[in-house]
């Protein structure tokens, strides 16, 4: 069964207000834990700047052009900001979404 299909029943049996409220609740919950994700990373990749003097952003840049490297450290520090860039998106599509 879809999900559409299974919301569908759910609003029928518990109405539309309830599944609204619920899934308004659902998407604050998952709102909040983006954004402490962000800010743990953000500690993170700060460690990775400090060492390589560069911010994250300039140094992916330099990365997806083939010019940072490829060492174990280098890999570690854009999975992070990779991580961060993914983040950063699902919290903005929790806060840009209807549900809020």
């Amino acid at each position: 069964m879809d999900i559409e299909t299974q919301v569908k029943k759910l609003t029928g049996i518990f109405g539309e207000p309830r599944i609204r409220g619920t899934l308004k609740k659902l998407a604050e919950i998952e709102a909040e834990n983006c954004s402490k994700k962000i800010e743990r990373t953000k500690r993170e990749l700060l460690v990775f700047e400090k060492r390589f003097n560069k911010n994250s952003k300039a140094a992916w840049d330099e990365f997806n052009k083939g010019k940072l490297g490829d060492s174990a450290d280098i890999m570690e520090w854009m999975a992070l900001y990779e991580n961060l860039l993914d983040f950063q998106d699902q919290y903005d599509r929790i806060n840009n979404s209807d549900i809020l």
